[in-house]
């Protein structure tokens, strides 16, 4: 039996409806997902802007779907998208390869504008000076106190390097929209040790490293020079 729940449809009661099984969302589900993240957009508010039902837009984001052409399209619009990145493509490159439409511009950000932007945490670079040269690491980091706080293991480059004054990189590129900004964060970084900020690191601090393993190691740097920009095509 096939439901169609795409048409936008008033629900009969006010009353939230259940799903039959637990979510298990496909690799669409969890890009309309992160995209309307993104875009800090309710189920309600793309479903309005895709012509589509609330109920649709939480299925579609719960359980591995195909929708037809035409919803597709509708929801890469509503999401400032395109169908392509909802589906993926070009997912294994590195972003930036479409060309601005218009004229470029490059515009520096404030240091209040530079925080906002960091403020949700992520994935930033460090740049760390070594014997052999500089080497740029990749890490899962959290704001905490106005300063950038991520976890490595105790044998790491990272953690060996955790006196040393570092660079850090945050940035964003949105390809459907043609604009990005980055960040750039340079300051001491200190190993965290004190017993009842570890606790409150542990307790509070979101941060779960992509890399996995052991993590124990808490990397605070704090903030001496904070500058930003941003590019968009006007």
């Amino acid at each position: 039996m096939t439901v169609r729940l795409e048409l936008a449809q008033k629900p009969a009661l006010d009353v939230p409806l259940e799903w039959p099984s637990a979510p298990d969302p496909g690799d669409l589900s969890k890009r309309i997902a992160q995209r309307r993240a993104e875009l800090r957009l309710s189920v309600a508010q793309v479903a309005v802007r895709a012509r589509v039902s609330p109920r649709y837009v939480e299925y579609l984001e719960r359980y591995p779907a195909m929708p037809r052409p035409e919803t597709m399209r509708s929801l890469a619009a509503a999401l400032s998208t395109t169908t392509a990145a909802l589906l993926g493509a070009g997912a294994e490159v590195p972003p930036g390869r479409a060309q601005l439409a218009g004229r470029p511009e490059a515009e520096r950000l404030t240091v209040a504008q530079c925080r906002r932007l960091i403020a949700p945490g992520g994935i930033g670079r460090v740049a760390i000076s070594t014997a052999s040269g500089v080497s740029v690491l990749p890490v899962n980091f959290a704001v905490v106190a106005n300063t950038i706080v991520t976890r490595t293991g105790g044998g790491t480059l990272i953690a060996a390097h955790a006196s040393d004054n570092v660079t850090f990189e945050v940035d964003h590129v949105d390809e459907a929209l043609r604009r990005g900004w980055s960040v750039l964060v340079r300051g001491p970084a200190h190993r965290v040790s004190q017993p009842e900020e570890l606790r409150r690191l542990r307790q509070h601090c979101d941060i779960a490293p992509w890399a996995g393993g052991e993590r124990d190691v808490y990397v605070r740097i704090v903030p001496v020079q904070i500058s930003g920009r941003q590019v968009r095509a006007r």
